[in-house]
């Protein structure tokens, strides 16, 4: 009688992806997915924390990790499920548009207590526009995320972190720019976004990141787990700005 281990297999995996990625869009290079999914095993977690954990009683480190350019269709919801299971808050500035065309991503970062903030409606660079075009541009984001939240942003990242004299006495919000650029976007590996982070991060640091692809994804969770094994807490914007 022949062994039927591999089919056996092959239907558990399929059962799994069916889990993982139910009613979500399949996006982008396999590989790359596949990446993401095993970085968010709980038990790479738990190894690593149990092999760097520190020391009981020391003081925690805070750091805040942010994400440009959602919700992305593709990969938001895998990087929510990363956070979930490594207990992170987060912090995502939004685009207006993504937002209408993504409510229910939208929805699930709000409920599940990640700060949500403005990124701009389309995009754009802000010191560019006019001013009524600029305050356009945010007011339109922030009248979408209130509509799917029920609370308007506080927090404004600009595009290119370029921003326009005197907006933010005309707009009443708080800027947000960041000390730990990786250019994830423009590298696209999960290495080289990892070792640019954890070597250049230090207490009270925003890290910027982008919820567009699978390698900053992977990345975000290797990020986590190296620093919390290093003693760092992971906040979200405000509680840095505001402390």
């Amino acid at each position: 009688m022949k062994k039927m281990y591999p089919f056996l297999i092959s239907i558990e995996l399929v059962l799994l992806a069916v889990l993982l990625f139910g009613g979500r869009k399949a996006c982008g290079d396999k590989e790359l997915v596949d990446e993401t999914l095993h970085s968010v095993e709980s038990d790479k977690v738990e190894g690593v924390q149990a092999e760097n954990g520190t020391e009981s009683g020391a003081e925690l480190k805070k750091v805040a990790l942010t994400f440009d350019d959602g919700p992305n269709e593709c990969y938001t919801e895998e990087l929510l499920d990363g956070l979930a299971v490594r207990g992170v808050k987060a912090t995502f500035f939004l685009i207006g548009k993504k937002v209408e065309q993504n409510p229910e991503i939208v929805k699930r970062i709000y409920e599940e207590g990640h700060l949500l903030g403005n990124h701009s409606y389309d995009h754009v660079n802000l010191s560019e526009m006019s001013e009524k075009d600029a305050c356009e541009q945010i007011n339109k984001t922030n009248d979408a995320i209130k509509q799917i939240t029920g609370t308007a942003p506080e927090y404004l990242r600009p595009p290119f972190g370029s921003y326009k004299k005197n907006l933010d006495a005309e707009m009443d919000m708080i800027e947000v720019l960041w000390d730990v650029d990786p250019r994830d976007w423009s590298i696209k590996n999960t290495g080289k976004v990892v070792n640019r982070v954890v070597t250049k991060v230090e207490d009270n640091d925003i890290i910027l990141l982008h919820d567009e692809y699978a390698t900053s994804i992977a990345a975000a969770m290797e990020i986590i787990d190296i620093l919390q094994g290093q003693g760092y807490e992971f906040v979200t914007v405000d509680e840095l700005l505001l402390e």
